[in-house]
């Protein structure tokens, strides 16, 4: 039966998980370690603060463990792109499993050290967002074009599947067992994620676009063949400027400023990123939350924690009704609107009179979310070539920490002048207006398409990119990108007379 409403066109598409060894076994380590990481987090916040009394302490620590997060992922990036992936995650993994055996044994001291807690805070922070940003530019190196909304979609659901129990789980064993219990806990449970992710073969950084995989999936048979993506030398450029050859602190600086240098002058890739700085500053009220369900909404701490889950829930539900994500031709209209309506959904979460409205408020807040972030990971693992992956991951880790570090501060003063739940409807009124804005500022967004089978592309801007790519006597580009880049060729037209994708086709493994 065709053109009706099947259960299959909505559900999750686990394809990734099935056909491609590499991928599955990323997908159980990070799911492992992301349960470990939220047992962390709480955990963490519990002992400074049993051992100071002091919320500020419980600030500060976070903040340590911010500021060495960005500087992991800007390293961890670089990384990335230099040497094998798989020795980047092993590597940064083990050295933060030794940092849980310090927590585990200070914790065991009659009297815990709280500098060792900060050491361990910023050696956590930086030795896991290295481990973190390499994996987020191994994943979508080792899975075919047409399988990363599939991809991304995995990865969501693992980070909220990961993250949904750890917490209380972590409590509950610190109120059994005290803290060093749960630090040995954790500790266990990042061995297991390691020895998941040793059974990874190398990752090698622009070894493959396509899968690196030994069960990668193949192409459908009649299935449209994959056009080249946008160049990743831009005009003005030379391709040496962006790839990892220098040494010392100036070959990391090159590669930092080739990242940066690709990132602003993609204007897709600028766009996207810049989309999910301004939810994280203006439109996340997480950090207004225990106020405002106490002080507007007359909630006790059950409600507060009804919240947060609200909109982990939403967020999980999202993802298990995502298979008609893949199916998106004008991606960059939908992430906009996505964003927007999420936005003011966080409107509707400062307007709310009582609990359930606003627990209802931040489910769809969770569920906007998380479709966002499958489609901009899908958009920037399709625009970045592999080789800069590791910094444009970076860049991702470092608009998140550092909007949900300035953001939370602004919203927090501004309920102080203005009320929490008018400063609540202010912020997502202004992160919907300011995405919607990027439609404007950034017109190639558009006109982004892509297909099941061809990824995202800007057609038009793509084609006149490589014209302009090729009349720089500097710049070297490939055969295919120049066949692309004729005077007078129609895009559109090269599309439409590809051989059409054949839904019933499969994709099958391919031998290792």
């Amino acid at each position: 039966m065709s053109g009706g409403f099947t259960l299959s066109a909505w559900a999750i598409d686990l394809t990734p998980l099935r056909v491609n060894r590499q991928f599955r076994l990323l997908f159980i380590g990070r799911l492992v370690s992301m349960f470990a990481l939220g047992m962390l987090m709480v955990v963490l916040s519990v002992q400074i603060y049993d051992l100071t009394g002091s919320s500020l302490q419980v600030a500060l620590v976070n903040t340590a463990l911010g500021v060495s997060t960005f500087v992991g992922a800007l390293a961890g990036g670089v990384l990335a792109d230099r040497v094998d992936r798989r020795r980047v995650i092993l590597v940064s993994r083990a050295l933060a499993i030794a940092g849980l055996v310090g927590l585990a044994c200070n914790a065991s001291l009659d009297e815990p050290s709280v500098a060792a807690l900060y050491v361990f805070a910023v050696w956590d922070g930086v030795t896991g967002s290295i481990g973190s940003t390499a994996f987020g530019a191994a994943v979508p190196a080792v899975v075919p074009r047409a399988m990363l909304p599939a991809t991304g979609t995995l990865m969501a659901m693992c980070l909220d599947l990961g993250s949904a129990a750890s917490p209380l789980v972590g409590g509950v064993l610190a109120g059994a067992g005290g803290f060093a219990l749960v630090y040995w806990v954790v500790a266990v449970i990042s061995v297991i994620s390691w020895l998941f992710l040793f059974q990874l073969r190398p990752i090698r950084p622009g070894a493959s676009e396509e899968a690196q995989g030994g069960e990668a999936a193949e192409p459908a048979p009649g299935a449209a063949e994959t056009e080249p993506g946008p160049s990743s030398v831009l005009p003005g450029e030379s391709s040496g400027e962006l790839s990892g050859s220098g040494s010392g602190w100036r070959g990391w600086r090159a590669d930092l400023v080739g990242g940066l240098r690709f990132a602003s002058r993609e204007p897709v890739v600028a766009a996207v990123l810049l989309m999910g700085f301004l939810q994280i500053f203006f439109a996340s009220p997480h950090v207004l939350i225990p106020e405002f369900v106490q002080s507007t909404l007359g909630g006790g701490p059950e409600a507060v924690g009804l919240m947060y889950s609200a909109t982990s829930v939403g967020a999980i539900i999202a993802t298990l009704a995502s298979g008609w994500v893949p199916r998106v031709r004008r991606v960059g209209l939908v992430i906009v609107g996505v964003y927007v309506s999420s936005s003011m959904w966080v409107v509707a979460f400062g307007l709310s009179p009582t609990v359930a409205i606003a627990a209802v408020a931040m489910a769809l807040v969770g569920a906007g979310d998380v479709i966002g972030e499958i489609l901009r990971f899908t958009v920037l693992a399709e625009r970045t070539p592999d080789r800069l992956r590791g910094r444009v991951q970076s860049l991702w880790a470092a608009q998140a920490t550092v909007g949900d570090s300035l953001g939370g501060p602004v919203l927090s003063v501004g309920a102080r002048l203005i009320g929490v739940g008018p400063v609540i409807v202010v912020g997502g009124l202004v992160a919907a207006v300011t995405t919607a804005l990027l439609l404007l500022t950034h017109p190639r967004l558009r006109t982004l398409t892509r297909t099941p089978d061809t990824g995202a592309a800007d057609t038009e801007a793509d084609s006149q990119t490589e014209v302009d790519t090729q009349t720089d006597a500097g710049t070297q580009t490939n055969a295919g990108t120049q066949a692309d880049a004729e005077p007078g060729r129609d895009p559109e037209a090269d599309l439409a007379h590809k051989p059409a994708h054949n839904p019933a086709h499969k994709p099958t493994r391919s031998t290792p």
